[in-house]
């Protein structure tokens, strides 16, 4: 059992770690354009439309190209605060070339994350996956995990005041931070100590405005 506690203190340690650069990177200058996607990220979307995943490579390069200050993390590191799987393909087309192993992480997954890094305050754009998604969602009887925050996204955040997400309890020597973010959202940032725990993310009343 001691071990066992020891894993889950180290697991919530490296989440906050990575809260922590997220939440610096999030308040960091936006020195380049907002631009199309490549037309290379736009194939690879609709190839993994059609399969029902997408290699982590590749939802890598989706989110970096559309906000390079979020090139610096692994899709493994955004799993672990965001709550997603990722999961492992096999390549082997040819009986010449050996088994290999991908990491891969489903679309609705995919979707899910995409929506979280926008409301968190980066320059992300879900509308190409999650809008070609819920037609498909449409027709299941019953949603599971991600599919029903991704199906209800628009009406969800039409009534959410604030992004919230947290990587450890507030206790009451828990102190909050606030911060204005390029594109215009306030960032609640409670810590304790050094330690980032948590952040509240306010959209910019053009967004609320859009979203009700």
């Amino acid at each position: 059992m001691l071990q066992a506690k020891e894993n889950i203190l180290n697991e919530t340690e490296e989440q906050c770690e990575i809260l922590a650069r997220l939440v610096e990177q999030a308040q960091t200058f936006l020195s380049t354009a907002e631009g199309a996607l490549s037309e290379t990220i736009s194939d690879v979307i609709e190839e993994s439309l059609a399969r029902g995943w997408i290699f982590s490579g590749s939802l890598h390069d989706l989110i970096s190209e559309m906000d390079v200050r979020l090139e610096a993390f692994s899709i493994d590191e955004l799993a672990q605060v965001f709550d997603f799987e990722e999961v492992q393909v096999w390549a082997n087309t040819t009986r010449s070339i050996p088994t290999t192993a991908n990491n891969a992480v489903a679309i609705r997954n995919a979707a899910f994350l995409l929506i979280q890094l926008k409301a968190m305050g980066f320059r992300i754009d879900d509308t190409l996956l999650s809008s070609r998604v819920r037609p498909a969602l449409e027709k299941k009887r019953f949603l599971v995990g991600r599919e029903f925050y991704v199906y209800w996204q628009q009406e969800l955040e039409a009534k959410r005041e604030a992004f919230v997400l947290y990587c450890a309890p507030v206790s009451p020597v828990s102190e909050v931070s606030e911060a204005r973010l390029p594109l215009g959202h306030t960032m609640r940032i409670i810590h304790e100590g050094e330690r980032t725990i948590g952040v509240e993310v306010t959209p910019p009343p053009s967004s609320k405005a859009g979203a009700a």
